[in-house]
Protein backbone atom coordinates (compact mmCIF):
# COMPACT_ATOMS: atom_id res chain seq x y z
CA UNK A 1 0.00 0.00 0.00
CA UNK A 2 1.48 3.52 -0.83
CA UNK A 3 0.06 5.00 2.08
CA UNK A 4 2.32 2.67 4.40
CA UNK A 5 5.39 4.89 3.44
CA UNK A 6 3.98 8.00 3.14
CA UNK A 7 3.20 7.18 6.97
CA UNK A 8 6.56 6.58 7.75
CA UNK A 9 8.33 8.58 6.25
CA UNK A 10 6.27 11.13 7.95
CA UNK A 11 7.72 9.63 11.18
CA UNK A 12 11.19 9.50 10.41
CA UNK A 13 10.86 13.59 9.45
CA UNK A 14 9.90 14.24 12.70
CA UNK A 15 12.61 13.79 15.66
CA UNK A 16 10.35 12.91 18.53
CA UNK A 17 7.83 11.49 16.98
CA UNK A 18 6.16 8.48 18.46
CA UNK A 19 3.78 7.43 16.10
CA UNK A 20 1.52 8.31 13.04
CA UNK A 21 -1.77 7.28 12.49
CA UNK A 22 -4.32 6.84 9.23
CA UNK A 23 -8.33 7.22 10.72
CA UNK A 24 -10.92 6.55 8.61
CA UNK A 25 -14.45 8.65 8.63
CA UNK A 26 -15.54 6.96 11.84
CA UNK A 27 -12.37 7.39 14.05
CA UNK A 28 -10.81 3.94 13.55
CA UNK A 29 -7.74 3.16 12.92
CA UNK A 30 -6.82 1.95 9.78
CA UNK A 31 -3.21 1.85 9.87
CA UNK A 32 -0.21 2.75 12.33
CA UNK A 33 3.35 3.78 12.11
CA UNK A 34 5.27 3.74 15.22
CA UNK A 35 8.72 4.09 16.86
CA UNK A 36 8.42 4.32 20.90
CA UNK A 37 4.77 3.58 21.21
CA UNK A 38 3.25 -0.23 20.25
CA UNK A 39 0.79 -0.80 17.62
CA UNK A 40 -1.62 -1.40 20.44
CA UNK A 41 -0.40 1.77 22.31
CA UNK A 42 -1.00 3.95 19.01
CA UNK A 43 -4.24 2.27 18.19
CA UNK A 44 -5.32 3.52 21.84
CA UNK A 45 -3.99 7.11 21.12
CA UNK A 46 -6.53 6.44 17.81
CA UNK A 47 -9.77 5.87 19.39
CA UNK A 48 -9.07 8.97 21.78
CA UNK A 49 -8.18 11.22 19.19
CA UNK A 50 -11.07 9.78 16.81
CA UNK A 51 -13.96 10.81 19.31
CA UNK A 52 -11.91 14.59 19.60
CA UNK A 53 -12.36 14.53 15.60
CA UNK A 54 -15.80 13.14 15.77
CA UNK A 55 -17.01 15.91 18.66
CA UNK A 56 -14.88 19.28 17.01
CA UNK A 57 -16.78 17.99 13.21
CA UNK A 58 -19.93 17.97 15.05
CA UNK A 59 -19.66 21.25 17.58
CA UNK A 60 -18.08 23.49 14.82
CA UNK A 61 -20.84 21.78 12.00
CA UNK A 62 -24.00 22.75 14.47
CA UNK A 63 -22.90 26.48 15.09
CA UNK A 64 -22.00 26.80 11.12
CA UNK A 65 -18.58 26.96 11.13
CA UNK A 66 -17.85 24.20 8.78
CA UNK A 67 -15.47 21.31 9.68
CA UNK A 68 -12.20 21.33 11.07
CA UNK A 69 -9.07 21.17 9.00
CA UNK A 70 -6.27 20.63 11.44
CA UNK A 71 -6.27 19.94 15.70
CA UNK A 72 -3.47 20.58 17.65
CA UNK A 73 -3.93 18.76 21.12
CA UNK A 74 -1.06 19.30 23.58
CA UNK A 75 -1.05 17.61 26.38
CA UNK A 76 2.17 17.55 29.17
CA UNK A 77 4.50 15.54 27.68
CA UNK A 78 2.86 14.77 23.86
CA UNK A 79 1.62 16.95 20.56
CA UNK A 80 -1.10 15.64 18.98
CA UNK A 81 -1.68 17.04 15.10
CA UNK A 82 -4.50 15.52 13.23
CA UNK A 83 -5.29 16.89 9.31
CA UNK A 84 -8.45 15.97 7.24
CA UNK A 85 -8.33 14.30 3.98
CA UNK A 86 -11.10 13.77 1.55
CA UNK A 87 -14.12 11.90 2.54
CA UNK A 88 -13.45 12.29 6.14
CA UNK A 89 -10.28 10.47 6.78
CA UNK A 90 -7.75 12.05 8.88
CA UNK A 91 -3.85 11.81 9.47
CA UNK A 92 -2.39 12.14 12.93
CA UNK A 93 0.82 12.44 13.91
CA UNK A 94 1.93 11.87 18.01
CA UNK A 95 4.92 13.90 18.92
CA UNK A 96 7.00 13.53 22.37
CA UNK A 97 7.44 17.32 24.09
CA UNK A 98 9.07 19.53 23.38
CA UNK A 99 7.42 19.54 19.72
CA UNK A 100 9.07 21.58 16.89
CA UNK A 101 4.91 22.55 15.71
CA UNK A 102 5.90 24.50 12.31
CA UNK A 103 8.00 21.49 11.02
CA UNK A 104 5.38 18.97 12.12
CA UNK A 105 2.67 21.10 10.79
CA UNK A 106 4.88 21.29 7.65
CA UNK A 107 5.22 17.59 7.15
CA UNK A 108 1.71 16.88 7.96
CA UNK A 109 0.72 19.17 5.22
CA UNK A 110 2.90 17.25 2.71
CA UNK A 111 2.09 13.83 3.59
CA UNK A 112 -1.57 14.95 3.40
CA UNK A 113 -0.95 15.79 -0.23
CA UNK A 114 0.76 12.55 -0.88
CA UNK A 115 -1.85 10.71 0.15
CA UNK A 116 -4.60 12.95 -1.53
CA UNK A 117 -2.95 12.20 -4.79
CA UNK A 118 -2.27 8.34 -4.20
CA UNK A 119 -5.56 7.61 -2.89
CA UNK A 120 -8.22 10.12 -3.15
CA UNK A 121 -6.59 11.41 -6.79
CA UNK A 122 -6.68 14.59 -5.57
CA UNK A 123 -4.20 17.62 -6.72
Amino acid sequence: MPYQYILANLLAKNEGAVGVLFLDDAGETIDVACSDFSPFQMRVVGAYVGIYLRQAHKFLEEIGQGVPHWMHIEKESLHLYARTLPDGYYVVLVQRSPALSGRAQRTLDQACEQLGRELFGTH
